[in-house]
Parts: C-alpha cells; sequence; structure tokens
C-alpha cells in the first residue's frame, strides 16, 4: 500500500526504483507522478496491483493501467483529460482489460453517457460506482444498465443536482439494493418515497440526498417519509444535501412537531450535515437529540440555520462540534 505525491522531488534512478517497488504493491495512489515511459520500463507489468487512484496529467496513464492486469478497483481524478481518458477506458472495460474490475470512481466532470453507459455494462460484478458530483451524464439508460446490479453495489454516488427525469433513481436504488453502504443521489420527491415501497438498505451508513416537498405536503407527508429514514439503523453520516439556484422546493423539517421522534432508532448516527436546508432547532429539538443520538460527534449547519448561542454551547458541553 504506497501513497506517493509530486511534490517528492525523485531522480531517474529513484523514479525507477520506485516503479520496480511498485510491482509487489497491492495498493497504489499516484498523484502527479508521470507514469514509467522510460524505455527500460515500458516493458514492465503489474499484477500485485489491485487498487489504483491517479490524477496525473501525462498521456501514458492509461497505457500504464492496461500493465495492471489484475485490478479489482480504479479512482481516476483531476488533471487527466477526462474526454480522452473516459472514452479509450470505457472501449478497454467493454473488452474485459481488467476481468476482475468491480469499483470504479471517475472524479472529473463532462463524461459523456455513452462512455459510463460501456463502463457499467462491461463490468460483470460493480461493488461501488461513483462520477462527479456535476456530471448530468446518468439518466434512464445508465440506470437500466445499472439494475442487474442491484444485488451487489455498496456504494453508489451519482450527480446530486435537480433534474426532474432523475427524481426517482434515488428511490428505486433504496427499494433494490440491500448491501448498499453509501449513497450520494439526485433530490427526491418525499411522495415518491411516502408511496413507494419499504427500503431494503438497512446497511445504509452513509446518506447524501435532498428529500423535498411541494407546495404544502410537509406536515402529511414528513412522517411517511422519516418511517422509512428510522428503518437505516446503521447510519452514520446524513447529509441533507446542497441544493442550487433554481431549487425552489420546502426540505426536510428536524423538529418533532414534525416527527423527529421517528428517528430514534438512528443511534449509530455520529454526524449530520444540514447542508443549505434551514433548520429551526429548538430546545426541545437539542434535548432529543442529546437523549437519542449519543454516538453524535458533529454537526454541520450553516448560516441559514437557526442556532442560538446557548443551543450551541450546550451541544459542544456534551462533546459535539458545531461547524
Amino acid at each position: 500500500d504506497l501513497s506517493f505525491w509530486s511534490h517528492l522531488k525523485l531522480s531517474e534512478k529513484d523514479v525507477n526504483t520506485f516503479w520496480q517497488l511498485c510491482t509487489h504493491l497491492e495498493r497504489l495512489e499516484i498523484h502527479g507522478l508521470s507514469t514509467p515511459k522510460q524505455s527500460n520500463l515500458l516493458l514492465m507489468t503489474f499484477p500485485s496491483i489491485k487498487e489504483l487512484e491517479l490524477s496525473t496529467e501525462d498521456d501514458p496513464t492509461l497505457e500504464f493501467i492496461q500493465r495492471c492486469p489484475n485490478l479489482t478497483s480504479i479512482k481516476y481524478g483531476y488533471g487527466i483529460d477526462r474526454t480522452r481518458f473516459a472514452s479509450s477506458f470505457s472501449e478497454l472495460v467493454t473488452v474485459k482489460t481488467w476481468p476482475h474490475l468491480h469499483s470504479v470512481s471517475m472524479m472529473e466532470t463532462g463524461i459523456a453517457e455513452d462512455d459510463i453507459l460501456r463502463i457499467i455494462g462491461g463490468i460483470q460484478r460493480i461493488n461501488t460506482f461513483m462520477i462527479n458530483y456535476s456530471s448530468y451524464s446518468f439518466g434512464s439508460d445508465a440506470m437500466e444498465q445499472l439494475r442487474p446490479h442491484f444485488s451487489n453495489i455498496r456504494v453508489l454516488r451519482l450527480h446530486h443536482r435537480y433534474v426532474k427525469s432523475n427524481s426517482r433513481i434515488a428511490q428505486e436504488i433504496l427499494t433494490s439494493c440491500p448491501l448498499l453502504e453509501q449513497l450520494t443521489a439526485p433530490p427526491i420527491d418525499a411522495s415518491v418515497v411516502a408511496e413507494g415501497n419499504p427500503w431494503v438498505c438497512t446497511r445504509l451508513q452513509k446518506l447524501r440526498l435532498i428529500f423535498f416537498y411541494e407546495d404544502s405536503a410537509l406536515p402529511r407527508l414528513q412522517p411517511l417519509l422519516f418511517d422509512q429514514l428510522a428503518r437505516l439503523v446503521r447510519l452514520e453520516e446524513w447529509c441533507m444535501g446542497y441544493s442550487h439556484a433554481g431549487f425552489r422546493h420546502q426540505q426536510v423539517d428536524l423538529t418533532l412537531e414534525n416527527g423527529l421522534g421517528k428517528l430514534s432508532t438512528l443511534r449509530s448516527l455520529r454526524s449530520i450535515d444540514f447542508g443549505n436546508t434551514c433548520q429551526e432547532i429548538g430546545q426541545q429539538e437539542i434535548d432529543w437529540i442529546l437523549e437519542h443520538w449519543t454516538e453524535l460527534e458533529n454537526i454541520k449547519y450553516r448560516r441559514n440555520a437557526s442556532v442560538n448561542g446557548v443551543l450551541k454551547k450546550r451541544m459542544m458541553e456534551h462533546g459535539i462540534t458545531m461547524s
């Protein structure tokens, strides 16, 4: 297991030694270092490497990845030419270049839908699939490709912007992926949750998702939504999401009046992020949180949440940081 950052200065001899060492690694993380292109390294293979994380700017990156035949997990990010890399990478996935690959994380923006379809379709069993938050390429066709993997998926990170045609994606995932542990998905209308099937993802540990309500539907729908959330007994991190310009809907209201008491089952919760939702946290809510969410360590509440100094001090006295 090795992480390497470009601020380290290596001589050519050191570079050769470094890549020789990599032939024995199972996990390699590189940020900024050029992948091997010296003549004496071009034929080198890395059969031991199973997990690879890259953010480099040089052209031989894809050629290097091809020399890791037993790759199971890849994460590539900022600095890589996203259009060229995603296209070539998806074609290689299609022809089973990495037959054991099960986890793909693409951190760059602007990935074409065709490339996403090829990647999903070319992997036999997907455990992890992550794309950058600002990518809009994941739609109905991608969902169609992803469905056969629902029984295996553990981590999903899709874009989190509101697109009406994608507003039911999260509900289908939550009702179909029993092994799911982490989810980021597009905003979902609470009525879809309230009227839908029970969630089966009881192993979920991290959730980043906006639930919203049309007009004055919150008092009727939120208790039904909280019935579903209460099933997530292993949830440790809950982010209510970050809406964007033009998104004008009422969102989750964490008050006892509107059903907070239903969430007493979330006893594993360590972190809650209000995102940019507006929360009116009162004395009763603070008392309830301290009594029922005993593992809570951090609350992120932003400036638009009404948390006065006295309540903030009380939370901090109980070891809960607020930021």
